[in-house]
């Protein structure tokens, strides 16, 4: 594809995102006259402070981070099948979905509810995938050796599945009428951001994105095998112990700014893959603001679809990558 024309696809890419996030803003559970909307979102001086009040401080908030988390989960995406060779690798492959969910079941359950408030139920959330990212390295790191790529995987699938079943221990113990907060969290939902949940992933998104542009060159050698990188001059167990810290950086605030969020990480980097071809020079920046658009698309469809009832992110988000899914897989058996 020649410059140009990812130029101008990028740029299509940017232009749809901002619309895609206006009309997360102007839409939404409640039915607001057209004219007040655009006052309320300009905060003219004749706007009515409801209706400021529910665009800046609900809707608003609740936009920006989907799309920093659809960006991040992308980014983590690209990340993990790059590093790991992997198609099928997506950013919940380390444990860090599971862990987290457990520290937030754990939470929700068993914690008193001050204690929670006071601490905020997504840091605890975000403490957790980290500890099943600790877990998973550990397990996977050998002295002498390094980490081998294999193996962090299976030890991926090993903290994922122990973590899953202390979830579903808290679950069934737990009282039926506390276990609905603990489900609403697991099914992902990003109702209730505010503003000052925003600047850690408003924060490291950019940086990551910074941090792995740079490396796009050595993130294309990795894909010629691991040997012809290191004789590349890449300097392989740094950049993949560094990368992989950062996508589990990036997926732990994710997973605090929006619970459990699938198939983003996996479906949206091959969606970019197909557009621009596997040059990660041109594959990340898609990639992140491809994650945007779709998880701010999907998250006012689930505020409008059954409004004033909303739908989990999960939900639609299963429904419309189903597909998508099914081709990826059609092609990885086929070796293409």
């Amino acid at each position: 594809m020649r410059h140009t024309n990812y130029g101008v696809m990028l740029g299509l890419a940017i232009a749809a995102l901002a619309l895609a996030m206006i009309a997360g803003a102007f839409w939404g559970t409640a039915d607001l006259p057209w004219d007040e909307r655009i006052r309320a979102l300009l905060r003219l001086p004749d706007a009515q402070p409801n209706l400021q009040l529910i665009i800046w401080e609900w809707r608003l908030p609740r936009v920006i981070m989907v799309a920093l988390v659809g960006g991040g989960l992308a980014l983590s995406g690209v990340i993990m099948q790059g590093l790991l060779r992997n198609p099928l690798a997506d950013p919940y492959l380390l444990g860090l979905s599971s862990g987290a969910s457990a520290a937030a079941t754990a939470a929700i359950v068993w914690m008193p509810a001050a204690f929670v408030a006071s601490f905020g139920l997504e840091l605890l959330a975000f403490l957790g995938a980290m500890l099943a990212f600790i877990l998973t390295l550990g397990l996977a790191f050998q002295p002498g050796r390094g980490m081998d790529k294999l193996v962090l995987i299976l030890a991926g699938v090993a903290i994922s599945l122990f973590f899953q079943s202390i979830s579903a221990f808290f679950l069934h113990l737990a009282d039926p009428h506390v276990t609905r907060n603990a489900l609403a969290f697991l099914m992902g939902s990003a109702a209730g951001a505010r503003w000052g949940d925003i600047p850690p992933l408003a924060i490291v998104l950019p940086l990551g994105f910074i941090v792995t542009f740079a490396c796009a060159k050595m993130l294309d050698a990795v894909l010629l095998g691991d040997e012809r990188a290191v004789a590349l001059g890449v300097p392989l167990p740094v950049m993949r112990f560094g990368l992989l810290s950062l996508a589990a950086l990036l997926t732990g605030l994710a997973v605090a700014g929006a619970g459990i969020i699938g198939f983003v990480g996996l479906i949206v980097p091959h969606m970019a893959r197909l557009m621009v071809g596997a040059s990660h020079k041109r594959l990340i920046p898609l990639a992140v603001v491809l994650g945007m658009i779709v998880l701010v698309v999907v998250d006012l469809l689930c505020r409008i679809v059954l409004a004033p009832e909303e739908l989990p992110l999960s939900v639609l988000l299963a429904l419309f990558a189903a597909p998508p899914f099914v081709f990826i897989l059609r092609r990885v058996r086929r070796g293409l």
